[in-house]
C-alpha cells in the first residue's frame, strides 16, 4: 500500500469520475490511473528502481502527478524542487538527493543541462516537453499498461509500503542550507485522514490547487486529501506567478469547495477589482497558513464569501497538517490556529522539554504518525529535530485552556530589543489590522541601541498617505510600547517564496 493505490482503487470502483482539471483537460480516475501505471512502466524501462532518487522541476499540470505517482508505483523516491532555483541552488539539491534522474518542463531546460557535469549520479533526462511538442505523452503512450498480476517484473523487491519512504521534500532553508525532510507514505496517507476528518470529505469534494505542488502545501494540503476520497482536483498553473483571477474563474465554473492558500494569494484575490462580479457560492472551505492575513484582505473576503477565512498549521516534517480551526470553533477562538488534529499530539515545551502551563509561550513540539522519518544526509540535524519521540517544530506558540492553540512566532524570527523578546508575527498582526495597510513584515535589524531594531517593512492601500508616525502610534495603542517598531520602511511589495510567503529572508539580507 503507497499513495499511488488511492489512485488504483478508485480507478477500480468509479474509472469514469473525474479526478483532474486542468485548463481545459478533464482526466478521469480511470485514464489517469493508466497514465500511472504506463509513466511507471516508462521508469522501470529506464532502469529507475525501488528507493531510486527522481528530482521533479515541474509547474503544477495533469504530468506532475502522473509522474510523481508513476514514481510511487515503482517504489522510487520523489524530490520535487523549486522551479525558481538558480543553476547552483539545482546543483546542490541534486547532488544532495543523489538523483539519478530528472524530469523537468521544457522552459527548465536550460538550467537542468548546465547541471549534467556537476552531478555524477544523473543517468537521465526527461522532458515532459510543452504544449506544442508532448514529448512526455509521446513516450508514455508507447509503454504498454502491466497487467496487475504481471507487476512483479519492474517492481523488483516490491512496491513501496507504509514505512517507506515517498520522497524528500526540501525545506526553505531560511536559517541554514535546506534539509530534506524523507516523508513516508503513511505520513501522507494520515495527512489526508486528518484533514477529511477534520474538515468533512464533502468539504474537500472539489478544491483548487493554486499553490505549487513541488511544496507540501500544494501537494499534501490541497491535492491528496482530496483524491484520497475520490475526489476531484482543479489544477492551477503557476509558472507566471498567481493569477487571483485565474483562481476565482476556476471557483465559480467548477464549482470549488476547498482552497488552501497562502495569506499574500488571499490578499491578491482580495483586491481584485471585479471581485463582486464572481459566484463564490460553492466555496465552502477557504483556508489560511503561513502567516498573518490582513485585516482588510479578511473584511474584503466577507463580503464575497458565504463561509470565514479558517486557518491551520503545519510544517513539512509533519506532512504537514498540526492544527486547524473548524468554521465551528472560529467564532470561539478567534486568532487562533485551531486545535491540534485528532491524529496528533500537541505540546508547548520550555527549553529543557517540560510542558509549559496553559498561557504560557513555549516551542510547539509535535508527535503522531505524521511525523517525518528525519533528514536524508543529516544525522545532526535529524537529532536535533527528532527527540524522545517528538517533532521540535522551531515555532513558538501557546494553548488556552480549551486546548485551542495560538502561534505566536518561528523561533529564528523572534526580535531581542532592549532585553525584551518582541515576536514578529504579533506585531505584523496589529499592524496589518490598520485600514491603510496592506501588507506588513516584522524583522530584527542589527542596532547600537536596541541590539535589535524592530522593523517593519510595509506595502500601504493604494492612494494612502499613512506615515510612519501614524503606524507606530497605532502599534503603541495596540500592543506594550517596547514591542512598537522603531523603524518604518515603506514600499511597493514584498519579495515572496514561490509558496506565496513572505520571504523574510529575503528581507533580512536587504535591510541587514
Amino acid at each position: 500500500m503507497n499513495i499511488s493505490t488511492v489512485i488504483e482503487r478508485w480507478a477500480e470502483r468509479y474509472p469514469g469520475r473525474e479526478a483532474l482539471v486542468c485548463g481545459p483537460r478533464r482526466v478521469s480516475y480511470g485514464e489517469l490511473d493508466l497514465r500511472i501505471e504506463r509513466a511507471a512502466t516508462l521508469f522501470a524501462t529506464l532502469g529507475i528502481t525501488r528507493n531510486d532518487r527522481v528530482a521533479l522541476v515541474m509547474d503544477n499540470s495533469i504530468e506532475f502527478l502522473e509522474v510523481y505517482f508513476g514514481l510511487t508505483r515503482i517504489g522510487a523516491w520523489c524530490v520535487p524542487l523549486n522551479t525558481r532555483l538558480t543553476t547552483a541552488e539545482l546543483t546542490y539539491f541534486l547532488t544532495h538527493s543523489e538523483a539519478v534522474a530528472v524530469v523537468y518542463d521544457r522552459a527548465y531546460e536550460q538550467a537542468i543541462k548546465s547541471c549534467a557535469d556537476a552531478c555524477s549520479l544523473l543517468d537521465h533526462f526527461i522532458s515532459v516537453g510543452d504544449k506544442d511538442d508532448r514529448e512526455w505523452d509521446r513516450a508514455v503512450d508507447y509503454c504498454a499498461p502491466v497487467a496487475v498480476r504481471d507487476r512483479g517484473w519492474y517492481l523488483g523487491q516490491g512496491a513501496s509500503g507504509l514505512d517507506d519512504i515517498q520522497g524528500v521534500m526540501y525545506t526553505s532553508g531560511s536559517t541554514s542550507q535546506p534539509k530534506g525532510a524523507m516523508l513516508t507514505n503513511a505520513n501522507w496517507i494520515w495527512n489526508a485522514m486528518a484533514l477529511n476528518v477534520m474538515l468533512s470529505p464533502e468539504n474537500l469534494r472539489v478544491n483548487a490547487c493554486a499553490v505549487p505542488l513541488f511544496h507540501t502545501a500544494g501537494i499534501q494540503t490541497n491535492t491528496f486529501p482530496s483524491l484520497a476520497i475520490g475526489g476531484t482536483v482543479v489544477i492551477i498553473p503557476t509558472a507566471g506567478g498567481f493569477d487571483a483571477s485565474v483562481l476565482a474563474r476556476a471557483i465559480q465554473s467548477e464549482r470549488v469547495r476547498f482552497v488552501y492558500m497562502a495569506p499574500t494569494m488571499w490578499s491578491a484575490l482580495a483586491k481584485l477589482a471585479d471581485l463582486d462580479s464572481y459566484d463564490f457560492s460553492s466555496l465552502s472551505l477557504p483556508l489560511a497558513a503561513g502567516g498573518v492575513v490582513a485585516g482588510t484582505t479578511v473584511k474584503r473576503l466577507a463580503e464575497v464569501f458565504d463561509e470565514p477565512l479558517l486557518y491551520a498549521y503545519g510544517l513539512t516534517e509533519a506532512a504537514p497538517l498540526v492544527s486547524v480551526l473548524t468554521r465551528e470553533d472560529a467564532p470561539r477562538y478567534p486568532g487562533s490556529v485551531g486545535k491540534p488534529v485528532v491524529t496528533v499530539d500537541v505540546r508547548v515545551v520550555d527549553e529543557t522539554g517540560d510542558e509549559l502551563p496553559v498561557g504560557e509561550v513555549g516551542e510547539i513540539i509535535v508527535s503522531g504518525p505524521n511525523v517525518f522519518r528525519g533528514y536524508l544526509n543529516n544525522a545532526e540535524a535529524t537529532a536535533q529535530g527528532l527527540r524522545d519521540g517528538w517533532l521540535y517544530t522551531g515555532d513558538l506558540g501557546r494553548f488556552d485552556d480549551e486546548r485551542a492553540l495560538y502561534f505566536v512566532d518561528r523561533k529564528k524570527d523572534m526580535i531581542k530589543s532592549g532585553g525584551q523578546n518582541v515576536y514578529a508575527a504579533e506585531v505584523e498582526d496589529v499592524l496589518t489590522r490598520h485600514p491603510e495597510v496592506l501588507q506588513a513584515s516584522v524583522i530584527g535589524v542589527a542596532d547600537e541601541k536596541w541590539s535589535e531594531a524592530v522593523t517593519a517593512v510595509v506595502v500601504l492601500m493604494p492612494g494612502s498617505a499613512a506615515g510612519e508616525q501614524e503606524l507606530i502610534e497605532f502599534c503603541r495603542a495596540n500592543m506594550a510600547s517596547y514591542k512598537k517598531p522603531q523603524r518604518m520602511i515603506f514600499v511597493d511589495e514584498l519579495p515572496t517564496l514561490a509558496t506565496g510567503k513572505i520571504d523574510k529572508v529575503a528581507l533580512r539580507r536587504i535591510y541587514a
